[in-house]
């Protein structure tokens, strides 16, 4: 009996804390999950061709945006500097290990370097699994890759979320060599 209660307790509760979230489907057939309490967009879920920046419904699509050209070349050194545009996870997890989390910094880091610079991070994840599965976990992913760049006083508000679940796989391969490529968060600088 105890159980019963402490089980209706814990769904009563988690209701109650999801009573201020909303989703709004966008006509792209992405679904932009917003925190009615501050109106920011959290993370933009969805199989979208291309990800719109002027989309978003907070102060992030109005920040300064650096010149095409020369955020071009700040990221092409940044790329020859050795940091991988994508992180890989292990099947079914989000954790960043010690030594992925040392290249999430290194992201980070240059965001500081460079306060024009925006940042997309996009969630992925490899077929197996339901669609709306796979879309909560490549944003979960998204979403502890921002958390960790976010130890960083002021890139926070440059730094948007979305996921693109199983829809974009890197690799068609099926087996564990090619669903290990799909296992990812790609940086998309802006």
């Amino acid at each position: 009996m105890k159980i019963l209660i402490i089980v209706s307790l814990a769904i009563t509760l988690n209701a109650c804390s999801m009573m201020d979230r909303a989703v709004k489907p966008s006509t792209n057939k992405a679904v932009a999950i917003e925190d009615k309490g501050r109106g920011a967009v959290d993370a933009v879920v969805g199989e979208q061709a291309s990800f719109k920046w002027e989309e978003s419904s907070d102060s992030f699509s109005k920040l300064a945006v650096m010149p095409e050209a020369d955020r071009n070349k700040v990221v092409a050194a940044l790329k020859t500097s050795g940091v991988n545009g994508s992180l890989y996870f292990d099947y079914d997890g989000v954790e960043i290990s010690e030594k992925a989390s040392q290249k999430v910094e290194k992201h980070a880091q240059f965001m500081q370097d460079n306060p024009t610079i925006r940042l997309r991070l996009e969630g992925h994840t490899d077929a197996r699994g339901t669609r709306e599965y796979n879309l909560a976990l490549g944003e979960n992913r998204a979403l502890s890759v921002k958390q960790v760049m976010e130890l960083y006083k002021g890139i926070g508000n440059r730094i948007e979320v979305v996921s693109y679940g199983e829809e974009k796989p890197k690799s068609t391969v099926d087996n564990e060599s090619g669903w290990q490529e799909n296992r990812r968060v790609e940086f998309v600088y802006k």
